[in-house]
């Protein structure tokens, strides 16, 4: 893991750090969402899934441990460093609540994405320096499609900041999936194109959120407006404040509700 200084979000975020690939490490126990709540049988929990990924960058081979979300029966959205390089093999698992489901799906890279990270919107953390947060976004396509699982549809518009979101994650633990949990966040600053920092209520973001699914809720049902791409904390792993990636800046064009 890496970290980056950055400036203060107000008073809140005073002397915090920049964990920017809070998703990438070694093999070994992985810690998901710290606090929050055991995921439901809801539309996030049904489509959230659980990536890993073995790579071998040098001698020995690497883990990535990830989160993504179902954005058609095909396709998995997460953040791109959870596929840095070129993976050997992607795994992807469902959950049943907060268990890991069969089947087993494989799954390989279809598109990279670096959203841009644009403006500060007026008196929304001025003194944030968005060159210091990492934006990275990925999509998976399964070797198979999925039959029993409702994908969830991405946001239109990045400039409608949703006042409530929540996230989901789950990484592995040691050998084997990890539970799936999730929390609710407060957005706290924004961005012209829907870069978004937001605070964890009652929780902290972890290894193995990396590329969790953020959603938001409207009329029309849940819908994903981000995945975590960074957090913000003073001692890593875990972080209070977690940076979101717009979906929405990307797939403007298509697929989106």
């Amino acid at each position: 893991m890496t970290t980056t200084t950055i400036r203060t979000i107000g008073t809140r975020l005073a002397g915090a750090a920049l964990a920017a690939t809070i998703g990438f490490g070694s093999a070994g126990p992985a810690a998901a969402i710290d606090g929050g709540a055991p995921a439901g049988r809801d539309a996030l929990a049904q489509a959230t899934v659980a990536i890993g990924t073995i790579t071998q960058p040098e001698e020995a081979l690497r883990l990535t441990r990830c989160t993504g979300i179902l954005i058609a029966p095909d396709l998995v959205l997460t953040a791109a460093h959870c596929v840095n390089g070129d993976p050997l093999g992607a795994l992807v698992v469902f959950f049943r609540g907060t268990e890991p489901a069969r089947p087993v799906y494989g799954a390989r890279v279809a598109a990279r994405y670096s959203p841009d990270p644009g403006e500060m919107l007026p008196n929304a953390a001025p003194d944030v320096s968005l060159a210091d947060l990492s934006l990275d976004l990925a999509v998976l396509r399964l070797t198979e499609p999925v039959r029993d699982r409702r994908p969830v549809p991405l946001a239109a518009d990045p400039r409608r900041l949703p006042k409530s979101l929540r996230i989901a994650g789950a990484g592995l633990s040691g050998r084997g999936v990890g539970r799936l949990r999730t929390a609710t966040l407060t957005p706290v600053a924004a961005s012209n194109t829907g870069l978004t920092i937001a605070r964890a209520n009652g929780a902290r973001i972890c290894f193995g959120d990396s590329g969790g699914p953020v959603v938001a809720q409207d009329r029309g049902g849940t819908y994903v407006w981000g995945v975590a791409s960074a957090v913000i904390t003073r001692t890593a792993p875990c972080g209070g404040y977690v940076v979101v990636a717009p979906a929405a800046q990307v797939f403007s064009t298509t697929g989106v509700r």
